[in-house]
């Protein structure tokens, strides 16, 4: 069973923060955004961590199992904690993200969805951004956009 379900299991709908790991694969100056089935927002692909693993190893698992992709965790963009970005599930459990953010890095072969979790896949120009976007990966996007080597703290 996944670490995060245990911690669910014993705090019910209680806010909790479990790390987690987003990346951003990026292809002709566009960045690949999913929609999650259950959330029903286009996001940043990436995970939550689980016991045993490095939070670069984390947004490597997620996108391999997401995605059918074997990328590496390049430069860290940016670190999100802020409680404003606070995710409310359908069943109205709680996620107080902390939100590690890398510039992932490889060749991006073939995607292979996950269709249980993924339902949808799409590269976007910085310019075109869906709305339908979670607020914190609006936030994520205009910060790869500015991206200049130095990570920022939100």
């Amino acid at each position: 069973m996944d670490y995060w379900r245990r911690i669910r299991d014993a705090v019910g709908k209680e806010t909790m923060i479990i790390p987690s790991a987003a990346g951003a694969i990026i292809h002709e100056n566009k960045i690949l955004l999913v929609r999650h089935g259950l959330l029903k927002k286009w996001q940043i692909p990436g995970g939550l961590q689980e016991i045993g693993e490095s939070i670069q190893q984390t947004v490597q698992r997620e996108i391999k199992e997401e995605l059918g992709l074997d990328l590496i965790a390049g430069s860290l963009i940016g670190i999100y904690s802020q409680p404003k970005w606070t995710i409310e599930f359908p069943d109205e459990s709680r996620l107080q993200q902390l939100i590690f953010f890398f510039l992932m890095e490889g060749e991006i072969s073939p995607i292979s969805i996950q269709p249980d979790e993924i339902t949808a896949y799409q590269f976007f120009a910085p310019d075109d951004i869906p709305d339908e976007i979670m607020d914190c990966c609006k936030q994520k996007v205009a910060d790869w956009i500015q991206f200049q080597g130095e990570v920022m703290f939100r």
